[in-house]
């Protein structure tokens, strides 16, 4: 059950002796989400949540191998979300998530170095309508380098940038250079890997220029924030992102896992920047009856410099997968082998915004039920 480096390692450094190797996986099941639009309530707003059946089908095809001098791995998928409802207000909901990564790594002579490349990309596509809520489209490309220590240490950088667009409302679109450094290190290991403590640590920084001009405010620094207050400016908006973060990882009889992470966003837009601290420990193990399960707790604090922030939710989206919220959260999995390549699975999950300023309130609960076919 050996961990170390799955995140940042496992589609880099483990790349270069990697041998052909192509696994499939489908899903499909059908889930009540109670809040569908992923709306805030609250004094003021005339928003409301609305809950619905949901459908849900995706497959995935991951692959490993050896081309060019060099390892790739690569991964494609897709994933369609649709809520089984004749309200036309819910059709922006339904959207097919495509997604795809490809990486390649070649090793540095006798060095325990490898250089190579990696590419992403991710698209959602509204189904039934036009535009459709939160879908998006990124494009990233980078150069890595990855240092290895043995089969316990790593590290990992990478250069690159990343272009977004965020089809309901071009204004929020952006490109711009990145930057990342990965740390791998196995503190303690016993019985060949079965036990170890492994510690991970992440760096990343994004230069953010947006196709809009930025907004200043017009109000004393002590006033409340209000419409009234924003004016615009001849600047265009530019963001500088920053995140950075430690997770501690127990392999044993289960894999338990505790991490915290601080990201910033320093903005030249009243109202856009934020400072969020987020907090995540999870647990797998075995269960009776052939159970195995997964539990993820996630305690987030959002601090806002400007005060209201202008269209919170598009500030707050990470935009990577149709199930992001970046909440407040508990979510659990269960699921069960029925056959060599089948398994039925459980989830559910409930959303808070904790901790904020705002009179807002964000509930949303979901429960899930589906099958899975892996090869």
């Amino acid at each position: 059950m050996r961990r170390a480096g799955v995140a940042g390692l496992v589609l880099v450094a483990g790349v270069v002796h990697a041998e052909p190797k192509l696994a499939v996986t489908a899903e499909g099941g059908a889930e009540a989400d109670s809040n569908v639009q992923r709306s805030e309530t609250g004094p003021g707003l005339t928003t409301e949540r609305v809950a619905a059946p949901v459908a849900r089908l995706g497959a995935k095809l991951t692959g490993t191998g050896r081309a060019v001098h060099g390892g790739y791995a690569l991964a494609a998928g897709a994933l369609s979300r649709t809520v089984l409802s004749g309200r036309d207000v819910l059709l922006p909901e339904n959207v097919v998530l495509l997604s795809g990564d490809v990486r390649w790594m070649h090793p540095i002579g006798e060095r325990a170095v490898s250089a190579g490349f990696g590419i992403t990309g991710v698209d959602a596509l509204p189904i039934t309508d036009a535009v459709g809520s939160r879908t998006f489209r990124t494009l990233g490309a980078e150069a890595v380098i990855a240092l290895r220590g043995g089969e316990d240490r790593a590290l990992t950088v990478a250069f690159g940038g990343r272009d977004f667009v965020y089809k309901p409302e071009h204004s929020y679109d952006w490109r711009g250079p990145t930057a990342s450094l990965r740390l791998d290190l196995t503190l303690w290991e016993r019985d060949e890997g079965a036990r170890s403590v492994e510690l991970s640590a992440l760096f990343g920084f994004e230069a953010r220029a947006y196709d809009s001009f930025a907004t200043a405010s017009v109000c004393a620094n002590d006033a409340p924030p209000k419409p009234e207050c924003y004016a615009g400016t001849s600047l265009r908006r530019s963001d500088r992102f920053q995140r950075g973060g430690l997770e501690l990882t127990w392999t044993g009889r289960f894999v338990a896992a505790a991490a915290y992470q601080l990201s910033v966003t320093d903005s030249n837009d009243y109202g856009q920047s934020i400072v969020r601290h987020r907090v995540t420990l999870s647990a797998t193990r075995d269960l009776p009856w052939r159970l195995y399960g997964t539990a993820l707790a996630t305690l987030q604090l959002d601090r806002y410099p400007d005060g209201l922030p202008v269209e919170r939710d598009l500030v707050t989206q990470t935009f990577t997968t149709l199930d992001d919220e970046n909440r407040s959260s508990l979510q659990v999995r269960i699921a069960r082998h029925v056959a060599k390549a089948w398994a039925i699975e459980g989830r559910g999950a409930i959303w808070r915004n904790l901790g904020g300023t705002l009179d807002t309130t964000f509930r949303r609960a979901l429960l899930y039920v589906g099958a899975v076919y892996s090869r």
